[in-house]
């Protein structure tokens, strides 16, 4: 694992879940308003569904870290229209879906899985009429962590959750923590990416 400090934000409890228990990562109960999971250089918030949450939980968690040199990443789930359930997507852009907020990702390595643009919307996306991987966290992460380390140590990293042919409506908790449990491999290999640059 690497070095650097890493700061994992996550919306779900069930997002969290596979996380923990692959990296032994332990709750700070002294933390009470957020669930906060630590352990060596890895720290995982939890930050409740929506980019002000997830704006919020970021800076929150960069401000108690203080200066030190992290790299994050916002891990969770994403619809897309056409993309299989279960497939791991990079996020190459963040679109803001409510204030027309636009960032272009910068990976300056090769990706450990496909990339593709990221819209986030207010709600969830039930029409897949976009031609985009949709959530509703990543613009508040990407512009809060923004503000604490440089654009080449910030990614989104999602899962398919949904698409036009498996709606959102099927989506429950256990389905959530299996599908970032059978792509933790691709964190892996981010991690060890981050390690080399």
């Amino acid at each position: 694992m690497t070095a650097t400090p890493i700061c994992l934000v996550t919306a779900l409890p069930a997002e969290a879940r596979s996380v923990n228990d692959r990296y032994s990562l332990i709750r700070d109960n002294k933390v009470s308003h957020l669930p906060l999971y630590k352990k060596g250089n890895m720290t995982l918030i939890v930050s409740g569904v929506g980019k002000n949450a997830a704006y919020d939980a970021t800076c929150w968690l960069a401000e108690m870290l203080g200066p030190a040199r992290a790299s994050w990443i916002n891990l969770g789930i994403a619809g897309h229209p056409t993309r299989a359930v279960g497939d791991a997507v990079l996020a190459s852009e963040i679109l803001d879906g409510d204030d027309k907020g636009r960032w272009q990702a910068t990976i300056p390595f090769e990706p450990p899985c496909a990339t593709d643009r990221l819209t986030t919307l207010s709600g969830p996306d039930t029409d897949y009429r976009r031609p985009t991987l949709c959530d509703m966290e990543a613009a508040g992460f990407y512009a809060a962590a923004l503000q604490y380390a440089p654009p080449d140590r910030i990614f989104c990293l999602k899962v398919i959750s949904d698409n036009l042919r498996q709606p959102a409506a099927g989506i429950n908790a256990k389905m959530v923590s299996r599908l970032i449990a059978d792509r933790l491999t691709i964190l892996d290999r981010l991690l060890a990416q981050l390690d080399i640059h």
